[in-house]
C-alpha cells in the first residue's frame, strides 16, 4: 500500500490517510510532500526519501539534481579551492583562468583550467580565498557583513486557556513544522514562530543574553516580564512548563556596515592557509530595530493571552550571513568582478545588504541563477 502526502481533499483541505494503514511513515511506503522546493525551513519527512521529495529548497535538492542529469556537470567532493588563477594582459585588468584547490582526502593540489571561474562558497570562505588569493584589492571585499541580528521572545500560557482556545492544554512547540507563520515589517524586519527541540529552546529562549541575568534588568515600562538569562526558580518555573510556550523569532533588517566583516589572520593557518577572521557590532539602528521586533512579538503574545513573556536580548549569531563581496562595491550588476575579467561571485556574499530581514535562500538562489545567464549573454 501507499500514501500519497499530496493527497488532499478539495473540500475542507484535510489530510486523509487510510484507517486500515498500519505500516511505517517511511518512504518507498509513504511518498511525496506538499511543499516540496517550497517550505524553506525544511522538513525531513517522509524518511528515507530522496532529496528531491523532501521539502527544503536548499541547493542539493533544486539545483544539484537535475544539473547532474545533463551531463554537463562534474562534481568534485572534498574539494577545496585554494587559489584563483590569472593571468593579466598588457595593460588590462586580470582575467580570471583557473582555480588550485587541494583534495582533502589525499592532500593532492590540483589545477583546474576555465574560461569563468565562480565562487561561491559562502560569504565567509567567498571573502576568505579572495583575500588569500593574488587578486587586486579593494576595501570592500569581506566587509559589510549582515546577519539579520536576531532574538527571541517567548510566551507562556495557563493550561486552561490553552484547552479554552485550543481543545488542548499544551501547544508542543518541538512538534509540527520548524515554521508556521511569518510576519514581514518592510524596513524593520521580520518575525516568525520557531518550533524548536526543547534543549534548542531553552538555550535560545533562556539561556543566552547580551543583557546578562533577568534579575539585574528593570521590565516595568516594556511589554515583557523578563529578559536576560532566566536562573533559580524562575528558569526551573518556565523550563518545566515548556511544553506551554510559544518561541517568536526577531529577524532584524541590520544595514551592512564597513566595520563587519572578514578578515584574514596571516599568523593563524590551516591546511588551507590563513583562516578567516569574523568581526560584527551592530550598529544603533539595528538595535533600535530589533527592539522595535521584540515589542511587536511580545505585544502578539501578550494579545493572544499568554501569561508571562520571556525576552533573550540574544547575542548576536550567524543566523544569514550575507553581504561581504557586495554587489555594486565589488562585483557589478552581473556579480562580475569589477577588478578581475571573468570571475563572477554567486553567492549571499554579493547580496547588498540584509534583503529585508526575510530568509535569503530564494533570494541567493535567483541571484546564482541570473548570474548564470549573465556569464552566458557575456562571455559565451
Amino acid at each position: 500500500m501507499r500514501f500519497d502526502l499530496r493527497d488532499r481533499s478539495i473540500d475542507d483541505e484535510t489530510l486523509h490517510v487510510d484507517a486500515g494503514y498500519d505500516g511505517d511513515f517511511i518512504y518507498p511506503g509513504v511518498e511525496g510532500d506538499t511543499l516540496a522546493l517550497g517550505e524553506i525551513a525544511g522538513n525531513p519527512h517522509p524518511r528515507g526519501a530522496p532529496y528531491e521529495e523532501k521539502a527544503k529548497r536548499a541547493s542539493n535538492v533544486s539545483f544539484v539534481p537535475p544539473a547532474l542529469r545533463t551531463g554537463n556537470v562534474t562534481i568534485r567532493p572534498n574539494a577545496f579551492v585554494t587559489d584563483i588563477r590569472t593571468e593579466t594582459p598588457l595593460g588590462d585588468d586580470p582575467t580570471a583562468t583557473g582555480i588550485e584547490f587541494r583534495d582533502t582526502w589525499s592532500g593532492a593540489t590540483e589545477r583546474v583550467d576555465a574560461e569563468a571561474v565562480v565562487l561561491a562558497a559562502g560569504a565567509i570562505e567567498t571573502p576568505r580565498l579572495w583575500l588569500n588569493a593574488d587578486l587586486p584589492a579593494n576595501e570592500w571585499v569581506g566587509r559589510g557583513l549582515t546577519i539579520h541580528f536576531g532574538d527571541n521572545v517567548m510566551g507562556l500560557w495557563e493550561a486552561d486557556e490553552l484547552r479554552a482556545r485550543l481543545g488542548s492544554e499544551t501547544v508542543d512547540q518541538h512538534g509540527g513544522y520548524d515554521i508556521a507563520a511569518r510576519f514581514d515589517y518592510p524596513g524593520v524586519g521580520m518575525l516568525q514562530t520557531v518550533g524548536t527541540a526543547p534543549g534548542i529552546g531553552a538555550i535560545l529562549g533562556f539561556g543566552a543574553s547580551a543583557s546578562g541575568f533577568a534579575f539585574q534588568n528593570d521590565a516595568a515600562d516594556e511589554p515583557w516580564d523578563t529578559m536576560g538569562r532566566l536562573a533559580g526558580t524562575e528558569l526551573k518555573r518556565l523550563l518545566s512548563d515548556y511544553r506551554r510556550m510559544v518561541q517568536i523569532l526577531a529577524v532584524t533588517d541590520d544595514r551592512p556596515h564597513q566595520r563587519n566583516g572578514v578578515t584574514v589572520e596571516s599568523a593563524i593557518s590551516d591546511e588551507h592557509g590563513p583562516i578567516p577572521l569574523v568581526n560584527y557590532e551592530p550598529s544603533e539602528g539595528d538595535r533600535k530595530r530589533r527592539d522595535e521586533l521584540a515589542r511587536i512579538a511580545a505585544d502578539i503574545l501578550r494579545e493572544a493571552g499568554a501569561v508571562h513573556v520571556q525576552r533573550s536580548d540574544s547575542t548576536p549569531t550567524a543566523l544569514h550571513v550575507q553581504g561581504t563581496v557586495r554587489m555594486g562595491k565589488v562585483v557589478d550588476e552581473a556579480c562580475e568582478a569589477y577588478d578581475v575579467d571573468r570571475l563572477f561571485v554567486a553567492d549571499h556574499s554579493a547580496l547588498a545588504n540584509g534583503v529585508g530581514g526575510a530568509n535569503p535562500t530564494n533570494t541567493g538562489q535567483a541571484v546564482a541563477a541570473r548570474t548564470g545567464e549573465r556569464i552566458v549573454e557575456r562571455h559565451f
